[in-house]
């Protein structure tokens, strides 16, 4: 009888035999192409067509090593593809460039450079083909439909460690065809530099753990806006669970050119008697430049004796720099280009973009997550700080928006005025020339001498008639003067929309319209109005992001709540502003139901860009990535979503007790309760140093700001310095309550007093113990 043999086994040892012959011949190749690489003396010596063909031969020996045992020889086998055939093929060119690349190098290099991109496009197919991956809104280049159906349902009955091979080469491989677009990009440094992204930031989609891609973009940037993408993309890299091993290198000598230039910075003299004014671009760079110190003490967690000055300073550099934000024209609107490289950017913009506020915000919150961890006591620097970044991000927004509403004209309200304008004009040209009543007989005389000069001209206008009157009868010139500042008053309320006769009470004398008219016009406008100006504001990414921190960090909230609640009070105007009624019929094209029902579901941009964060990781939780893929959302959608998730943030607000935040159903507005003590003492306090000049912010820019604006800039110290305080408490509490505390007695008996004696006297001499002692001994 014949013995039979489980076929598996069979398979499996020629499987290793195999793979053992195919990995003798590619090391065998190795040494071929190294020794043609090293006897290289030109460009033109690595591209023969002997060494083409070597290579070639060498990419599909290596592609059938890693498909015969992918367990075994699968990573091996995808490192020797990607140096020998590719990367060392373009470092070697770049050491024999004498000069500049004549144009057929250019052309040897960039055929070898598409080449890679071919074939890492075909391997990415393959491996979706033969483990039956869904890359469905990981990748966007063309791969055939046939390779998610034939096979569907099969990566189930798979290993699962095979499984997981085959997605972290797919992470590999979309890395590599960044780094090949970012090797042609130095060859045409003007060719714009979204394809080198696009193929990192899908690398990070599919596997946000890893930080490979992040350190390669951050290569990239290199000194893009005064080296602040380039500290985004390795900060970024080193919060991921997979960190690079350079990445950390590479950061610190990014800090350590930024320490060289700060310190050839000129000293500022504020007491001097000219101030010279420094160009936008001149100040954007310092403020970036002292943001960069602030992240290098904080990230490497360094002691600086004058930290809380430098982010006083900072914070003043940043207010100072939002008034030069880019106008919108001139940005993209597209908001799904948030990580992209903008290419027309400089080492010294003269504007502060959208890109670069988004990744001061995002640097601030993988700071505070770094140092949360560790325990360090610069805490309580970096979270007064980022709160003091989004208080004047709030602050901005809030400008935006009510400038929008204010200059925003009501046409149906213009023509009700003009139709009253004239109604009442013609009221009081009839009023005026009715007889007066007399008051003596001089008035009696004089009236009769108007009235008949009013009769021989009664056919012209009635200026000269009024002018007459009004010389003539003192009474009625004070019913006229309080007629006219009547209407005057009912037609500004008109043309405001405002129709509260409380509204006078309300506004200040220099016509600054208060929080309450603001809204009353947002409510008369049209609806699509109030939504275009809203979602013209870029800013509110940055807010929408800020939100997710803070819902998730309770402790820092109610630190907030009971230290100030101004920072409170500006986000609920904001979340007012914010209130549209997205379900009227003008917004039919938009799915605002889809939206609704799949809030917490779906992913914004910003959420996009920010996937893995950990100090984001709970909020982002609900959100169904594959299924944000699949949505699609226009610029509009998105808009109206991050007002959804803004709103629900207001909504959290009132579920805790503690911020004394309340919802109107009726009126659709939130409110918060503040205390007598704010209202009142600290109200006072403010135009008391406002009037000494103890700020000394104010007495430097008193010239340039208004009373406003200095006022929110003194009131928004102050509550840096109340949340350093109580985050200094804290963090004292905490470092007090982990020692063990020891009795203030020390009592010795006898045998310490004979045998111990010099150890005693020291207890003594230390004056930390109270040792009683008698005198008598019975």
């Amino acid at each position: 009888m014949k013995k039979s043999y489980p076929t598996d086994n069979i398979h499996q040892k020629e499987g290793q035999e195999q793979s053992k012959k195919l990995y003798r011949y590619i090391s065998d190749q190795v040494k071929i192409i190294d020794d043609a690489r090293g006897c290289a003396r030109s460009i033109g010596d690595l591209f023969t067509p002997i060494a083409n063909v070597q290579r070639s031969k060498f990419r599909d020996y290596c592609e059938r090593l890693i498909f015969t045992n992918p367990l075994l020889h699968g990573r091996k086998g995808e490192e020797l593809l990607w140096r020998k055939a590719f990367y060392e093929v373009v470092v070697t060119a770049k050491r024999l460039k004498k000069t500049d690349y004549t144009l057929q190098e250019k052309a040897c290099i960039e055929n070898h450079i598409n080449v890679g991109i071919g074939h890492y496009h075909h391997f990415v197919a393959r491996l979706q083909q033969e483990y039956s991956l869904d890359l469905d809104g990981v990748v966007d280049f063309i791969i055939c439909e046939e390779i998610t159906t034939t096979k569907k349902g099969q990566n189930n009955e798979m290993n699962h460690e095979l499984l997981e091979w085959a997605r972290l080469s797919i992470h590999r491989s979309l890395v590599y065809l960044g780094d090949l677009c970012r090797y042609r990009m130095e060859i045409y440094p003007n060719w714009d530099s979204n394809l080198v992204v696009r193929y990192y930031s899908q690398a990070l989609c599919f596997k946000p753990e890893y930080g490979m891609p992040h350190n390669q973009m951050g290569t990239l940037a290199n000194n893009m806006n005064n080296s602040l993408d380039a500290t985004y993309y390795y900060l970024r890299s080193l919060d991921c669970k997979f960190t690079f091993e350079g990445t950390e290198n590479n950061l610190n000598r990014l800090f350590e050119k930024n320490s060289h230039y700060l310190e050839q910075l000129p000293v500022e003299n504020n007491d001097a008697d000219c101030i010279i004014q420094p160009e936008p671009s001149e100040h954007i760079k310092r403020f970036i430049t002292r943001f960069l110190l602030l992240v290098d003490i904080w990230w490497f967690n360094k002691k600086i004796p004058l930290i809380y000055d430098l982010c006083h300073q900072t914070n003043v550099d940043l207010q100072e720099c939002m008034t030069y934000l880019k106008p919108i024209n001139s940005e993209s609107i597209d908001t799904t280009d948030i990580d992209t490289t903008d290419t027309d950017s400089t080492n010294s913009s003269s504007f502060l973009t959208y890109d670069m506020i988004f990744k001061i915000v995002s640097i601030c919150l993988v700071c505070v997550q770094k140092l949360q961890s560790i325990h360090s006591q610069q805490v309580s620097s970096a979270v007064p700080f980022t709160l003091a970044v989004y208080s004047q991000l709030v602050q901005t927004v809030i400008g935006h928006i009510t400038e929008g509403i204010l200059n925003f004209p009501l046409s149906t309200v213009e023509n009700h005025v003009d139709k009253w304008l004239t109604r009442n004009k013609q009221h009081k040209v009839k009023k005026r020339r009715r007889r007066k009543v007399q008051n003596n007989s001089e008035d009696e005389n004089n009236d009769d001498s108007s009235e008949n000069e009013s009769l021989n001209n009664f056919n012209m206008e009635s200026d000269e008639e009024i002018n007459s009157d009004i010389e003539l009868d003192p009474c009625s010139s004070t019913d006229d003067e309080e007629e006219n500042a009547n209407e005057k008053k009912s037609e500004e309320k008109l043309v405001n929309g405002v129709n509260d006769d409380n509204s006078d009470k309300n506004s200040s004398s220099d016509g600054v319209k208060t929080m309450e008219e603001i809204l009353k016009k947002a409510k008369r406008m049209d609806q699509n109005d109030i939504f275009a100006i809203l979602s013209d504001e870029h800013l509110l990414q940055c807010i929408k992001i800020l939100n997710d921190w803070l819902s998730t960090d309770s402790d820092i909230l109610k630190t907030c709540v009971k230290s100030t609640k101004t920072l409170l009070n500006q986000i609920i105007n904001l979340i007012n502003l914010l209130h549209i009624d997205v379900v009227d019929d003008k917004f039919k094209e938009l799915r605002i139901e889809m939206l609704k029902a799949n809030e917490r579901r779906i992913a914004l941009s910003e959420d996009v860009v920010l996937k893995g964060v950990q100090i984001l990781v709970q909020s982002q939780e609900d959100i169904d990535w594959s299924y944000s893929s699949r949505v699609n959302m226009t610029a509009k959608e998105q808009a109206v979503l991050r007002i959804m998730k803004i709103l629900s943030f207001g909504h959290s607000l009132t579920a805790m007790t503690e911020t004394g935040v309340t919802y109107n159903k009726e009126e659709g507005l939130f409110s918060i309760k503040m205390d007598d003590l704010y209202v009142n003492g600290i109200d006072k306090m403010e135009n008391r140093d406002i009037e000494n000049g103890e700020s000394d912010i104010i007495k430097r820019q008193d010239e340039l700001k208004s009373p406003e604006t200095a006022k929110g800039q003194l009131m928004k110290m102050k509550h840096m310095g109340q949340l350093w305080l109580t985050a200094e408490v804290r963090d004292l509490e905490s470092r007090v309550k982990g020692k063990t505390a020891l009795s203030p007695y020390l009592v010795i008996d006898a045998d310490s007093l004979i045998l111990y004696t010099s150890m005693v006297k020291q207890l003594v001499y230390s004056r930390k113990f109270i040792v009683p002692h008698c005198h008598r001994i019975w």
